[in-house]
């Protein structure tokens, strides 16, 4: 009878101990199944973070894109005053020679333009201003730095931007030849005929 008694308690035992482990690995299990939904969680977490950075950032390239063409339209409609019109005109020519007053009046909208221009280029050097929008500015900059009179303007300024700016100035001057007897108004005159009906005929 012990025997058996005996028998009987190792056989609880080894269903208890086998119990116990099933029991363990089950644990082990949902330990590791944790970690593997925690994994998952923060590759999400990473990659809803680069979403919302490239958002922020192309967010960012639309402000500085604006407050440009806004600075760049406002600066446009204060030249179009007849007093700096006329001024603009005949210092951008450079055949026309300035009073004192008129050159001061040349040489401060000159600095103005191309404060603006640095601005422009130091936001593209800082990534905050897209290739479209840069290459926007540097094709207005070299058709005016074909005009003569912007071109001495520049030289008499170059000394006062950063080393870099005025390496990229000193550069389109370089690229850009002077257009000689350059004229605008009667480069429109052309053009104007060219797309008239009366020009078809």
């Amino acid at each position: 009878m012990l025997g058996v008694a005996s028998a009987a308690e190792g056989d609880r035992f080894n269903r208890c101990n086998s119990a116990s482990q099933e029991h363990n690995m089950t644990l082990e299990q949902i330990f590791y199944l944790s970690q593997s939904v925690a994994s998952v969680a923060v590759v999400g977490s990473l990659i809803y973070l680069g979403l919302q950075v490239r958002s922020a950032e192309r967010s960012q390239r639309a402000i500085m894109q604006q407050g440009r063409a806004d600075r760049a339209a406002n600066a446009a409609l204060a030249i179009a005053s007849p007093e700096l019109a006329r001024v603009f005109q005949k210092g951008a020519a450079g055949d026309s020679p300035l009073t004192r007053e008129e050159f001061t009046q040349w040489m401060m909208v000159c600095r103005a333009l191309f404060l603006s221009g640095e601005d422009s280029f130091l936001q593209y050097k800082a990534g905050q201003l897209d290739r479209r929008a840069f290459d926007s500015y540097v094709a207005g900059a070299r058709f005016w730095m074909a005009s003569a009179g912007m071109r001495a303007a520049w030289k008499l300024s170059a000394g006062q931007f950063g080393s870099e700016f005025r390496d990229f100035g000193n550069s389109l001057l370089a690229q850009v030849p002077t257009a000689q007897g350059a004229d605008a108004y009667s480069e429109w005159q052309r053009n104007l005929k060219s797309e008239s009906p009366a020009a078809g005929v």
